[in-house]
């Protein structure tokens, strides 16, 4: 009866309406290639989905869930010409909510994302993956990578190369930290790795989590990252206490936690990097990012984790 077109970042997404429900469509083709290539790949597309349908049907998660078709698949091939290319979509359940803003924030939100967070990463260590399962990752060599994309915005002059060294000093102080990590599966695995507040809803009090596109493999440690950047640093205490009430962590995990979050901020850097358009944002958010959080992760002293010195 309706279709409403929402936005086009790492997917195309639609609201779409029928007389009996009302579902997101999703296109997985993202507006920028620096966004990965993994909704190309039908095997990452389903992998997503398969996970989702799991914590929807395993889990009390507040997350949407995936919508079969009629020969039962979870990804949507379509091909409008024999000739012309594939496009793969998935359609999702509806979750109603409004946008969880920061004047939204309290302690007890915090807490129930913290809550949301610990039951991903409990069913992520207990859920055998499927044959074929594959997702990116969020490991020492990714964070390599999204560092070296940064070398054209520093020879143009868009990253001061003073800046530069401050982000290539943090990655190597991060990727010694994830060296000296001993193997541990209750660590590292499955992780929805961009909870922010754009992924987060709010409905009659309650938080609600959506958009695993950028789900990966990667210490746990990230997601907790991504959401503490996201929230006022009072809330911090709640968020972690309520998540550890689910997941333990291990000892020393403030520090690796301030240097994940650097390390996603210059993988969100190497993404505005290749678009000429966001100069303005680069020279503005890259100083920033290095004056109040590299230099003194650099430095080794918390910029989040005070009490914790």
């Amino acid at each position: 009866e309706h279709i409403e077109f929402i936005r086009h970042s790492d997917t195309v997404t639609y609201r779409i309406k029928t007389h009996r429900s009302t579902a997101l469509l999703r296109i997985h083709r993202p507006v920028s290639a620096a966004m990965g290539d993994h909704g190309l790949d039908v095997n990452a597309v389903r992998s997503e989905m398969q996970w989702l349908e799991a914590l929807s049907l395993e889990t009390e998660a507040p997350v949407q869930h995936p919508l079969r078709n009629l020969q039962g698949e979870l990804v949507n091939r379509v091909q409008l010409e024999p000739q012309d290319e594939i496009y793969h979509c998935t359609l999702l359940s509806w979750l109603e909510g409004q946008p969880y803003l920061r004047e939204l924030e309290s302690a007890e939100t915090a807490a129930q994302i913290g809550a949301i967070t610990g039951l991903l990463h409990r069913h992520s260590r207990n859920w055998p993956l499927p044959a074929g399962f594959t997702r990116p990752r969020r490991d020492s060599a990714y964070f390599e990578q999204v560092l070296a994309a940064l070398q054209p915005a520093v020879a143009d002059g868009r990253i001061s190369r003073s800046d530069y060294h401050q982000l290539q000093r943090s990655v190597e102080l991060l990727l010694a930290d994830l060296a000296s990590q001993p193997p541990d599966p209750a660590q590292a695995g499955l992780m929805h790795a961009d909870i922010h507040k754009g992924n987060l809803l709010i409905h009659n009090g309650k938080i609600r989590l959506i958009d695993f596109s950028f789900c990966a493999f990667g210490p746990y440690c990230f997601d907790l990252a991504i959401c503490c950047s996201d929230m006022q640093p009072q809330f911090h205490r709640a968020f972690l206490q309520a998540y550890q009430r689910l997941c333990p962590l291990q000892p020393g995990y403030h520090r690796l936690v301030e240097g994940l979050f650097i390390g996603s901020m210059v993988g969100t850097f190497s993404f505005w990097a290749a678009n000429p358009r966001a100069a303005e944002w680069l020279a503005r958010k890259v100083p920033q990012v290095v004056q109040n959080y590299a230099a003194s992760y650099n430095a080794g002293a918390p910029f989040w984790f005070l009490d914790e010195a």
